[in-house]
């Protein structure tokens, strides 16, 4: 997928094999504004949706409001 991309592809990846030896921080700032859905929840949703294309744009409608929008049911970006 490209940033400029209109759609991109869900998939289902080991945290570790995408970030390498990247470092990466669980990032939940949302938690003290929204109520986090029950994680059965997350994860039905989640892999409900792997294989899927879903719309993306860089500004409108990033990874971060995929992730946010699993989470706590709203798509919100602080990017």
């Amino acid at each position: 997928m490209s940033v400029l991309s209109e759609k991109a592809l869900v998939k289902k990846e080991l945290l570790e094999v995408v970030a390498g030896d990247d470092k990466y921080i669980i990032n939940n700032l949302l938690d003290d504004e929204y109520e986090p859905r029950p994680v059965y929840d997350i994860l039905q949703e989640a892999k409900s949706l792997v294989g899927e294309q879903q719309n993306y744009c860089l500004f409108r409608d990033n990874c971060e409001h995929f992730v946010t929008n699993l989470r706590y049911g709203k798509a919100e970006s602080r990017q």
